[in-house]
């Protein structure tokens, strides 16, 4: 990308930025100013420093028309034990909306209409807002025309979406956990905040957690959403969760001013935001990121979030594709097996979860015949997980040609047993009957999918039914099968093969089994 000339850090400037980084704990743009014996505009000298905030591991805040700019303090990676482990995954094999949160939100409604959050009037006019919403959701490309610019269609957006997007939030935000991303003190910046579903989330999950704390900022341009944000980010987080939620930044993400964009970010998150931007293309989506992942701190992270559907998913894949860079990388779910990335034309990947518990709101409106319109409660998200650092190659790959086949090759070993490695892209998208998987290895075009009929299942190929999605995986004696119809490629997996995640043969862990015949509700 070429810098206009004028928008370039004068040397000065960036080396006496520089000199007092390093010796002092906190200091104002003015200073800096000053020291250069220049009188120069601290909104125009902020925004072309911009880039050595981050650099250098400043934080900044504005001060009555002035930048004051501090070390950022040091963090530890949060560890959790395993009882917290377990605490968590109890709470989301059944989850719920935590109480502050509908309370706020019905709060919210009573302050908006002047009435009841449950009087039959309003009810109506909420149901009527989530029809809309709806109906436009289910558009493509420009013909989406999503708006937020009306009282109702926010609470329409609260009743209905709001309860999934939180705990699907939570959701990655412990996968990150997981993964040793989460931080003791984090600086979130979430881009498209809606009405501060991510900072609630944020603040449920931390409360939950205890042992870390977060600053989130936020990006939003519809006025609506922010009257929301404010008071759901005011008035209801309980004083004793240790989270610093900013006022939401009011611009839009493309055109949001560098100078604006809080330095020295752990965590960036787009979250069902994308797919919205209808009039912008999957490349100027990636250069977005690119530029807004600038004040991402060398160890921080990028999460991209789209609902599950076909189009959505397969966007978000092309996207991510079009964000990595030389300077960002993508982590997660993809592991490119051979070293080669992927050309994500047909990729439709996605995680499914158990679903949220209804709220009152919800079934408050699906009384009557079409109740069904109203309940929002399964789980189903495409996410990527973008990083600064390059990902580290897992034991034992790149894979071997001599043992191992690219999916890229199997129109060469139709009606062959062989073994291939792949990520797992899916959950279960067949039936009890007949198990069917996505995988990918980062070499075919085409899609690929594990078939274990039912009556095939072993002791050798059970932990295909348990272990978890974005994992890579070795599949030993398959069938490899082509479908006309589909245009895809199936390996059936059948009593003699044996599938096992690739950590377990480079480091000889066994596999927990689970019932093979269904999860336990």
């Amino acid at each position: 990308m070429q810098i206009h000339p004028s928008l370039m850090p004068d040397p000065g400037l960036s080396d006496l930025l520089t000199e007092y980084a390093g010796k002092v704990d906190s200091f104002f743009l003015s200073e800096i100013i000053r020291k250069a014996g220049g009188k120069g505009d601290i909104v125009r000298t902020a925004d072309t420093l911009w880039p050595l905030f981050t650099t250098l591991d400043l934080v900044t805040e504005w001060v009555e028309g002035d930048l004051h700019l501090s070390k950022k303090p040091p963090s530890g990676t949060r560890v959790l034990t395993p009882a917290e482990a377990k605490k968590m995954e109890a709470f989301f094999g059944d989850p719920s909306l935590s109480p502050w949160i509908s309370g706020c939100i019905h709060g919210y409604i009573e302050k908006k209409t002047g009435k009841s959050w449950d009087d039959p009037v309003v009810l109506q006019k909420i149901r009527r807002a989530i029809l809309s919403q709806k109906e436009q959701y289910w558009k493509e490309g420009q013909e989406k025309r999503i708006s937020y610019g009306k009282g109702y269609s926010v609470l329409g957006y609260l009743a209905y979406q709001a309860p999934v997007y939180l705990i699907q939030a939570e959701h990655l935000l412990y996968d990150l956990a997981l993964r040793g991303l989460l931080k003791t003190s984090m600086r979130i910046l979430d881009c498209g905040t809606g009405p501060g579903v991510v900072p609630l989330a944020v603040a449920d999950f931390l409360g939950r957690l205890g042992g870390c704390s977060a600053e989130v900022y936020s990006i939003e341009q519809s006025g609506e959403f922010i009257e929301a944000f404010r008071h759901l980010t005011k008035t209801c987080i309980p004083p004793e969760i240790p989270v610093t939620i900013h006022p939401p930044i009011e611009s839009d993400l493309t055109g949001i001013p560098r100078h604006c964009l809080p330095p020295s970010l752990d965590l960036i998150v787009y979250q069902n935001v994308l797919n919205e931007m209808t009039v912008t293309t999957a490349g100027e989506k990636g250069t977005m990121i690119r530029e807004h992942a600038r004040a991402l701190s060398p160890e921080g992270t990028i999460l991209l979030v789209e609902p599950a559907d076909m189009a959505n998913s397969m966007d978000l894949r092309t996207i991510a594709h079009q964000a990595t860079s030389r300077e960002l990388y993508l982590h997660a779910p993809c592991r490119f097996l051979w070293g080669t990335p992927c050309q994500p034309e047909r990729c439709w990947s996605f995680v499914e979860k158990d679903p949220v518990r209804t709220t009152d709101l919800m079934e408050a409106l699906s009384t009557g015949n079409d109740g069904y319109k109203f309940r929002n409660t399964d789980i189903k998200y495409s996410y990527a997980l973008l990083r600064k650092t390059r990902p580290s190659w897992e034991p034992g790959t790149p894979l071997s040609p001599r043992e191992y086949a690219r999916l890229s090759t199997l129109q060469r070993h139709i009606n062959r047993r062989i073994n291939v490695g792949a990520v797992l892209m899916s959950g279960n998208i067949g039936d009890r009957n007949t198990y069917v998987f996505k995988i990918c290895d980062g070499t075919t075009r085409r899609p690929v999918y594990a078939i274990l009929p039912s009556y095939h299942i072993s002791p050798w190929n059970e932990a295909l039914l348990s272990i978890p999605y974005g994992t890579s995986v070795l599949f030993t004696s398959v069938l490899a099968r082509f479908n006309p119809k589909y245009d895809a490629y199936n390996l059936l997996v059948s009593r003699e093969s044996r599938v096992a995640p690739l950590a377990v043969k480079y480091s000889g862990m066994h596999t927990r089994r689970k019932n093979p015949r269904g999860k336990k509700r």
